[in-house]
């Protein structure tokens, strides 16, 4: 018997380092975004910062898709959504109104690209 508590104790130790190593890797889940709220950036860098934007007035404030993005964001914070999902809906919300703005590419990444398209 008391091996199979040693046994018991490893199964749930092995489970819980799993488990970490699964959020560590759900903390750095996207990459930032900008959005521009009243003509002024904001970094979106973290769930908390999605909720903190979304609080913020939009053009449209009653727009599905910026209701569904709150949802979400609220859904992930209480654990029952991915940062993905969360993000994505965030994502759709800004870009349906406009402040979601895409940077253009850099001139390493239009190096690269002209690299790549060599290689084709």
């Amino acid at each position: 018997m008391h091996d199979d508590a040693r046994s018991c104790n490893h199964r749930h130790a092995f489970a819980f380092s799993h488990l970490q190593s699964w959020r560590a890797i759900e903390m750095t889940a996207f990459i930032p975004i900008t959005v521009y709220l009243n003509h002024k950036p904001v970094v979106v860098a973290s769930i908390a910062d999605a909720k903190t934007a979304l609080q913020q007035p939009w053009p449209v404030m009653g727009k599905p898709s910026r209701l569904e993005a709150i949802r979400m964001v609220d859904e992930c914070l209480a654990g029952h959504c991915s940062q993905h999902a969360a993000i994505a809906a965030f994502q759709t919300a800004a870009t349906e109104q406009g402040l979601l703005k895409r940077k253009p590419p850099s001139i390493g990444l239009k190096k690269f690209d002209r690299v790549a398209e060599d290689l084709m």
